[in-house]
């Protein structure tokens, strides 16, 4: 296998220069390599050549370690261990625990074949780019000549299925706890590894959840529980053995009482995880409350509203701050700081900032706001009623940083992923996922109408209809 090579007019060979290999060579520089990239002698080029030949078949000989490497991901040891584990308190434990015994052996049973599922999605994921990256090395290595720039993209795609290898983790996390009967045993699965979100394939569901009529929703991302809204605008909590219930809130009821309130007064209008104080919060046109999901307890947060304005949407920071927006013309928003004291109940202490000229254009309006974990602020910003749309990303004291433009469409919702990501629903019901590394956003494999949030590490939640949510590795 050679290089392309373009040979010279005999008439013009005095004018052209000699080789320019590592070694001192005087033979004429006949060829252009596309190693180097240097002019070379014949000779020289097919030794340079041979470099590229041989990195070929190391990052093949690299292929076949990975793909030894998948095979040998094996889950059944650990649930051995776990089975045995289970066996051993059984005998240490009275007879009549046999039936709390039973269940969690059944538990186990379905994560066992829970993670099986998702572990051969992952194998099966990988194997296919994996071949992917094979079938790219064996068809150059058929060409007349491999370049460095054919070589780099490969090298590039195979490192990072390299470190997303080196970072799988695979078992069945098991604890017993001898606290009472019902909190004796703990057990989940743990499956992680380094995503590589830009090449993300069809997501499958490794776990559904049957709702109903479903509005909105948010997690509370490593606690993994879920608040979601129905159309009735009703309150429902996802408890993280996947339990679901409906929330009585307390303070509704003695407001709807009030003959003067309108209905519209105590509807949610937008809810949001606070991940400083550890509870959701609840946002209502005039008033805001907390809902702690470890004592099942909803508090009323006192905050002196602008002018008596109704809010509009509400985001947090990982520090004490909380954004809210108000119901007004032009694009007004306040900087609050809280302190946690009693179970973590939030006290609003003061109001630090407010913006009211985000926008020359009074007719604007921010319809929705949310932030990630590198402190970026996105704001969803409407004009009047047309369906003209902005989004947004500012820092944390509202300072500009850029605008996220769809091709022939406008940005409808948007939810953060991490530091760096933002999917992104176009008001065309088209789905993109949006990096902030690149500035570049691509079409997303899964469609999310009814929303997306980060659960745990390394999985997402999905509502691509009102009466379902699914829980996917990512």
């Amino acid at each position: 296998m050679i290089h392309e090579v373009i040979i010279p007019n005999p008439l013009l060979q005095s004018s052209l220069s000699t080789c320019e290999n590592e070694t001192q060579c005087f033979n004429v520089a006949q060829v252009f390599c596309h190693h180097c990239p240097k002019h070379l002698c014949l000779k020289h080029l097919m030794d340079h050549n041979t470099i590229n030949v041989t990195r070929a078949d190391e990052l093949l000989s690299e292929i076949q370690n990975h793909t030894e490497f998948l095979s040998n991901i094996n889950i059944e040891k650990s649930f051995e261990n776990a089975r045995n584990k289970l066996d051993l308190w059984k005998n240490q434990i009275f007879n009549n625990i046999e039936s709390i015994y039973s269940f969690y052996s059944n538990e186990i049973h379905r994560l066992e074949i829970e993670l099986k599922h998702r572990v051969n999605n992952f194998k099966n994921s990988f194997q296919l780019k994996m071949l992917s990256l094979q079938t790219q090395l064996l068809s150059l290595k058929e060409d007349i000549g491999i370049s460095q720039q054919q070589l780099l993209p490969i090298e590039l795609n195979l490192n990072q299925l390299h470190q997303s290898l080196k970072s799988v983790k695979c078992d069945l996390y098991f604890d017993i706890k001898n606290i009472s009967f019902q909190n004796l045993i703990n057990v989940y699965n743990i499956f992680s590894y380094n995503r590589t979100l830009s090449s993300l394939t069809q997501l499958q569901p490794y776990r559904t959840i049957s709702v109903d009529n479903i509005e909105k929703f948010i997690t509370s991302k490593s606690n993994q529980s879920i608040l979601w809204l129905d159309t009735q605008k009703q309150l429902h909590y996802i408890d993280e053995n996947f339990q679901t219930r409906q929330l009585t809130i307390p303070y509704r009821s003695s407001i709807s009482s009030n003959q003067q309130t309108s209905r519209v007064n105590i509807n949610i209008i937008d809810i949001k995880w606070c991940p400083f104080a550890n509870v959701y919060l609840i946002l209502f046109p005039q008033y805001l409350l907390s809902f702690d999901d470890k004592t099942n307890k909803f508090t009323s947060i006192s905050i002196t509203r602008y002018n008596d304005y109704p809010f509009h949407c509400i985001s947090c920071l990982n520090d004490t701050s909380i954004y809210i927006s108000y119901c007004t013309s032009g694009m007004y928003i306040e900087l609050w700081k809280y302190s946690c004291i009693n179970s973590n109940d939030i006290h609003m202490d003061e109001c630090i900032k407010h913006w009211t000229c985000l926008s020359n254009d009074k007719t604007e309006w921010i319809s929705q706001m949310n932030t990630n974990s590198s402190l970026q602020i996105g704001l969803l910003i409407h004009r009047g009623s047309s369906i003209y749309r902005r989004f947004e990303l500012r820092d944390e004291h509202l300072n500009f940083l850029k605008k996220i433009q769809l091709d022939n469409d406008y940005v409808d919702a948007f939810f953060p992923f991490q530091s760096n990501y933002w999917f992104i629903k176009s008001l065309s019901n088209k789905y993109f996922i949006y990096s902030t590394d690149t500035n570049i956003y691509n079409l997303s494999t899964f469609d999310f109408p009814f929303g997306l949030q980060q659960f745990g590490v390394d999985s997402i939640v999905i509502s691509n209809d009102k009466e379902e949510l699914m829980i996917c590795d990512i």
